[in-house]
Formats: C-alpha cells, structure tokens, sequence
C-alpha cells in the first residue's frame, strides 16, 4: 500500500484550485473515480505509479510525503 499525505496551502485560492484540477486530471488519467482517504489530504493506494504521481503533483503546490506499507489487518 501507498500512503500520499499532502498539504496545500489554503492561499492562494486560485493556486489550491490549480492543484485540484491536476489532481482531478491524474484521477481521471488512472480511471481512479473514488479512493481510499482517511482525511481530505490523505490518498491511500496499491499502485506506486498513481501514488508517485500525486506526491510529485503535490510538492509542486506544498508539502508532501509519500509512505509505503504493508496492511496488517
């Protein structure tokens, strides 16, 4: 599993709306239409390709990290 947590600054709107719409654009790319989240800057994946591409999408806008795991349950 991959874990992307983000955080995009709420100013300037127009630069977090800018984020979104990449970030719609990838979804729709990966035919992605729901997600696992646990928050609204938390994507949780089993694909590492989909997970690099928001993560490098994200710090483009502000912080990211990107995290790989094993589920344990």
């Amino acid at each position: 599993m991959w874990v992307v947590d983000y955080d995009i600054p709420a100013e300037p709107k127009a630069r977090r709306m800018a984020f979104y719409r990449g970030l719609w654009g990838i979804l729709k790319e990966f035919e992605i239409v729901t997600g696992k989240r646990s928050t609204q800057s938390v994507w949780i994946v089993d694909n590492e390709v989909i997970a690099r591409r928001i993560h490098e999408h994200a710090l483009n806008y502000g912080r990211s990290h990107l995290y790989n795991g094993d589920r344990v349950d």
